[in-house]
């Protein structure tokens, strides 16, 4: 995902400035838009509505993405898009992104690449359901930590929770753990992979030898 990362920027003067503040729905699973969103300065997590009416955080998306692509096509949006931190976002409507594209027809398959990265991200969630706490957490983590490019990650046990739609008690067990076997620090909100061939070992990326495996 990190190779789309700031391929709209140049496009944002097509788009309406949108300052929001932390919390701020930006939109709900289900509801039908006429339009999509770039993410210029923040973060946002995304959270998906089972048929249960258990909401998980499946997500979490910071600056230099597009977010709610599908309301282009004026279909339902798949998830829920909050906020983390106040933010700068530009808003496409239907009629700028086809001026856009108009003007700059590379635009459209930027575009398509990260509406097929969505689907895909939707995908494997589904497929994660029914995978133990443990890798959940460690697949949830190590994918922040590719896409924000670093070892501190700002999530707490409260998120983690809801990522993997477990109680905070089932979250605290596995940290503690990981805090015993060297693999992370906790502090402020934040969680330190100290140890990412650990994290890598249990989503059989990486064998007890070193030996590394092809990447989720």
């Amino acid at each position: 995902m990190n190779s789309l990362q700031f391929q709209w920027e140049p496009y944002i003067r097509f788009g309406e400035e949108r300052r929001l503040k932390k919390n701020n729905i930006l939109f709900r699973q289900g509801e039908t838009g006429r339009g999509f969103y770039y993410l210029y300065d923040g973060m946002v997590n995304v959270k998906i509505l089972s048929s249960k009416g258990t909401e998980r955080i499946v997500d979490y998306i910071p600056s230099g993405f597009l977010l709610g692509e599908q309301g282009i096509q004026e279909v339902p949006y798949f998830s829920t898009v909050v906020l983390d931190v106040d933010s700068l976002l530009y808003y496409f409507s239907f009629e700028a992104f086809h001026r856009l594209c108009k003007e700059h027809p590379e635009a459209g398959e930027i575009f398509m690449n990260s509406l097929i990265y969505k689907v895909r991200l939707l995908a494997e969630t589904v497929t994660l359901l029914n995978s133990p706490p443990e890798y959940q957490m460690a697949h949830f983590l190590f994918k922040l930590h590719q896409k924000l490019n670093r070892t501190d990650l700002p999530i707490n046990q409260t998120a983690l929770a809801r990522y993997i739609g477990t109680s905070r008690i089932t979250v605290y067990k596995i940290l503690q753990q990981w805090l015993k076997d060297d693999m992370i620090e906790i502090s402020n909100q934040t969680i330190l992979l100290k140890d990412i061939k650990k994290i890598k070992y249990i989503l059989n990326l990486e064998t007890p030898d070193n030996t590394k495996l092809p990447s989720i």
